[in-house]
């Protein structure tokens, strides 16, 4: 509609044109000159309807002409517009799947270095485990390197014994964790140490005895006969008890654990070289106790092999 307003316009403005001049026309000569005096163009003029309807209709053909490439071009510009918003888009959903890579991969490298760092924890913890047991297992063997070099240190039973080294083996109750020291019923039991003594009742063993040194070394014995004094305060030496079999016991023995200190109870260790050192009235496993001088010692020589230091 609006392009018919425009043509309308033009028509009617060249329509009323001359009718305005017509005096000034009526004393002018019929030729129009253009240009300068000596151009050879003349325009003759016409002031009939029908020229001025071609010459509006070449106006109007050349406004759509360039009404219609307007659009082209408008049109161009909305599809290339579009090209760009699509392209655009796509650039942004790469860069926020980029981002989101991005992301995961720092995600993925935090929890490795958090990984990474809890195994170098474990690792420094399972090591300083190591070290600890390395240093307690050292503390023990020169702890029982002192007492079987020691002349402080008293063997358990008296008179003649005999024993061999029997720890770790296994036995109907677990584990053994002493040396079984075998000896007469009736044998006088001895403190090996200085240290404060405890009688009490043992659901395995039977009556039983605990000694804790000043240095928080703790001794445990078992199946006694009988209690040789009341707890308390002791020297090594003094006789705490007889030798008997009570208990789950099968004969006459003392069952004896040692458990350095300061640690004490339940850092247990073996007491086969202290007894083996300090007991010194001792026989083979095999031989009676009631054996005779003039049995020869060898033929009792037990299988378990020859675990003397000397």
């Amino acid at each position: 509609m609006s392009r018919n307003f425009c043509v309308l316009s033009i028509l009617l403005f060249l329509l009323f044109l001359p009718v305005g001049h017509s005096n000034a026309q009526e004393n002018q000569p019929p030729l129009l000159e253009m240009g300068e005096n000596d151009s050879p163009f003349l325009l003759e003029r016409k002031l009939t309807l029908p020229f001025f309807t071609s010459k509006a209709s070449a106006v109007v053909s050349i406004i759509e002409n360039r009404i219609e490439r307007t659009t082209t071009v408008l049109t161009d510009l909305a599809t290339t517009f579009e090209s760009i918003r699509s392209r655009q888009e796509i650039v942004e959903e790469s860069l926020e799947n980029v981002a989101g890579v991005l992301l995961e991969r720092i995600e993925e490298a935090e929890k490795i270095m958090i990984d990474r760092a809890e195994k170098l924890k474990n690792i420094e913890e399972v090591d300083k485990e190591r070290l600890q047991e390395d240093k307690k297992k050292y503390e023990n063997i020169e702890k029982i390197m002192k007492l079987a070099n020691s002349k402080d240190w008293v063997c358990p039973v008296s008179n003649t014994v005999k024993f061999y080294d029997s720890w770790n083996e296994k036995r109907p109750r677990g584990i053994h964790r002493g040396v079984d020291i075998v000896g007469f019923h009736g044998a006088d039991l001895y403190a090996p140490v200085d240290g404060e003594v405890t009688f009490f009742w043992d659901s395995v063993g039977g009556k039983s005895f605990r000694i804790v040194a000043e240095n928080g070394d703790y001794y445990f014995g078992t199946h006694l006969y009988r209690y040789g004094k009341k707890s308390g305060k002791v020297s090594a030496g003094d006789v705490i008890g007889q030798l008997g079999a009570g208990g789950n016991a099968t004969g006459p023995h003392l069952h004896f654990e040692f458990h350095p200190g300061p640690a004490g109870r339940g850092n247990e260790v073996n007491p086969y070289q202290i007894a083996n050192r300090r007991c010194t009235n001792r026989i083979p496993i095999e031989m009676p106790l009631n054996h005779t001088e003039d049995e020869e010692r060898e033929k009792y020589l037990f299988s378990y092999g020859n675990f003397e230091w000397d």
